[in-house]
C-alpha cells in the first residue's frame, strides 16, 4: 500500500508566489525577512491540508482559485507592510542578500 501523506497545501501555494512578490515590491529578501514573511502569511491563511500518496499533490488547480488568489496575495503583502517596517536581520544579511 502506498504511503499516504498529509501536507498544508498553503505552504506550497505562499512558496510559489512568495519570491515573485517580494521582487516585485523590491524588498529586502534576505532569508530571515523572506522566513517572517511566509510565516506572517501563511498564519493569517486558512489551512488547506491533503492527503495524497508519496508526496504527490494533484489538487494543486482545484486551490487556485480567484479568491484564493486574491487572499494570497493580500497575506503576503500583508506581511511584507509589516515586516518592511520591522525587520529582524542584521545589516551584513541584508547587504549579503541584494
Amino acid at each position: 500500500m502506498p504511503k499516504l501523506v498529509s501536507k498544508n497545501l498553503m505552504e506550497e501555494l505562499v512558496d510559489m508566489t512568495l519570491d515573485s512578490f517580494m521582487k516585485e515590491v523590491g524588498v529586502c529578501a534576505c532569508p530571515q525577512c523572506r522566513a517572517d514573511v511566509r510565516a506572517y502569511a501563511l498564519n493569517h491563511l486558512p489551512p488547506k491540508y491533503v492527503v495524497s500518496t508519496g508526496g504527490g499533490i494533484f489538487v494543486r488547480v482545484n486551490a487556485l482559485t480567484t479568491q484564493a488568489q486574491a487572499d494570497i496575495a493580500s497575506a503576503i503583502m500583508s506581511g511584507i507592510r509589516v515586516v518592511e517596517e520591522s525587520p529582524r536581520h542584521k545589516k551584513e544579511d541584508m547587504e549579503a542578500a541584494h
